[in-house]
């Protein structure tokens, strides 16, 4: 996935957080700035759902998992319900 693919407001929230985050976000990073926990975040890549993640040293079950962080900014503005 490219930055090039994010909306003009998901650019504008990109390039709010990047100073702030980095590009890569470790696990701990993540779960704050998506206001749930660790294990919530390990349930979501066995289940599937949730942001986008890296696992590096993948050839190791215990590799560190890392988000970039437009695929946060993307779930964060895409994963909203919209009401009437």
């Amino acid at each position: 996935m490219s930055i090039k693919l994010l909306t003009d407001e998901q650019k504008e929230l990109y390039s709010l957080m990047l100073p702030v985050y980095g590009a890569i976000v470790k696990q701990n990073k993540a779960a704050e700035i998506l206001n749930v926990s660790v294990a919530t975040l390990y349930r979501m890549r066995e289940q599937g759902i949730g942001v986008n993640y890296k696992k590096l040293n993948s050839a190791s079950k215990n590799g560190s998992v890392v988000y970039p962080l437009h695929c946060i900014v993307k779930y964060l503005t895409t994963s909203n319900v919209k009401t009437a």
